[in-house]
């Protein structure tokens, strides 16, 4: 949004690299919604209702599904992004082995680059994309843990298979909450306006508070 062919042909580094971004994040956590994985109403809280998981950007999505393989690994430790969280990878390495059991040797391991050498090992014996390196993983940029662990999820999200009521009540409650073609148009009409950290997802949750 707000960016033009101009930008491109006027070779501006920084407005080209965040279009860059956003295409790589398109592709790593597009699928990270109720709607392409309904097994995401896994993740919901006590008392939370699935109206709730559609407000969560993917990223939060992401940090709930760690969290949850967290929990399921035996593990007290939860983390709250997905950057400096992750630095150590000792989240991830019980992810993985959750994932596909991978075991957890790497946690033995001192040298956290050394550690995220073995993440990577697992992740792609796991068949993820190559999509980073250790070296990548150990900085803590957020950006960069967004696209790994989206690439993860969607490689295997290890969540339970939903019965037939539960996959109907999701998909039934995304699409009454969607919204209309309308609401889509006012919604990209509003991120079109470039408005510095503002980007609205669900344009009804959204303009609740004025």
């Amino acid at each position: 949004m707000g960016i033009d062919g101009g930008d491109f042909v006027d070779k501006k580094p920084h407005l080209v690299l965040g279009v860059m971004w956003q295409v790589a994040r398109l592709i790593a956590v597009g699928n990270v919604t109720l709607q392409e994985c309904p097994e995401i109403m896994r993740l919901a809280t006590e008392n939370e209702e699935l109206s709730d998981l559609l407000k969560l950007k993917p990223e939060e999505v992401l940090v709930r599904w760690c969290n949850f393989h967290l929990k399921e690994a035996g593990q007290e430790r939860r983390i709250a992004n997905l950057g400096k969280d992750l630095m150590d990878q000792e989240v991830m390495t019980h992810v993985l082995n959750q994932l596909f059991k991978c075991g957890t040797d790497a946690l033995n391991e001192q040298d956290t680059l050394k550690r995220a050498e073995q993440v990577i090992i697992n992740s792609a014996a796991g068949g993820v994309p190559d999509v980073c390196s250790a070296r990548d993983l150990v900085r803590g940029n957020a950006k960069v843990n967004t696209i790994f662990v989206g690439e993860c999820f969607n490689t295997k999200h290890g969540l339970e298979e939903l019965t037939k009521e539960e996959y109907d009540a999701a998909q039934n409650l995304y699409e009454d909450i969607e919204g209309s073609k309308e609401e889509r148009s006012f919604r990209l009409w509003i991120n079109s306006l470039d408005i510095e950290g503002l980007f609205v997802d669900n344009l009804y949750e959204e303009i609740r508070d004025g």
